[in-house]
């Protein structure tokens, strides 16, 4: 006996789809959109090229933002706390002086002729002077009218040249130091 295809079909059991069946023919479908979309142009390529690099930065960089954020605001608010301790303040004036150092001071008379001259207002200069009490270089500070005179700049150079200093000393040896002269028609005044 000769069986019945169409018979032996409808004897067998009927299967059911799986219930996520719908779901994942949706999902193979619009990857396969996807795909079709990308490589539609070289545009299309590489704006989806984009959109995943940035994609991917976003997800790599995303756990390092909290910390990063509480690192840096940490560290501002601490700066800001310790910053006025950092300041470092002039100590002109309030300087104890003491045997470790002491400055360059005249040892012998400083003579300059000014009875010719009329200079009215006062002479400064700055010397540096060296271990031995000579004097190595000398610079006037600016803004003095006398300085435009020749003769009186020779003659205060002349006077410096035979004048002698006590040398400055630091820890009890001769050191080179600077110095400053303040000379008026009637007096010298040296201060270190």
């Amino acid at each position: 006996m000769q069986s019945n295809p169409r018979h032996d079909l409808r004897a067998l059991p009927r299967l059911e789809a799986p219930a996520d069946l719908t779901a994942r023919l949706r999902i193979t479908g619009s990857r396969e959109a996807l795909r079709r979309r990308r490589t539609a142009s070289p545009a299309a390529f590489f704006a989806y090229l984009g959109q995943e690099i940035a994609h991917h930065t976003d997800n790599l960089m995303r756990p390092f933002a909290v910390p990063f954020a509480g690192g840096l605001i940490s560290s501002m608010l601490l700066f800001a706390m310790l910053a006025p301790a950092l300041t470092i303040y002039p100590m002109a004036g309030i300087d104890v002086p003491t045997g470790l150092a002491t400055e360059a001071s005249l040892e012998s008379s400083f003579a300059l002729d000014l009875a010719s001259s009329t200079i009215t207002e006062v002479i400064i200069v700055d010397v540096f002077v060296d271990e031995q009490g000579k004097v190595v270089d000398y610079w006037l500070p600016q803004g003095q009218n006398w300085a435009k005179n020749p003769m009186l700049v020779r003659n205060l150079e002349n006077a410096l040249l035979t004048t002698k200093f006590t040398p400055a000393t630091f820890f009890g040896q001769p050191a080179a130091g600077r110095t400053r002269i303040s000379l008026r028609r009637s007096q010298v005044e040296v201060r270190g």
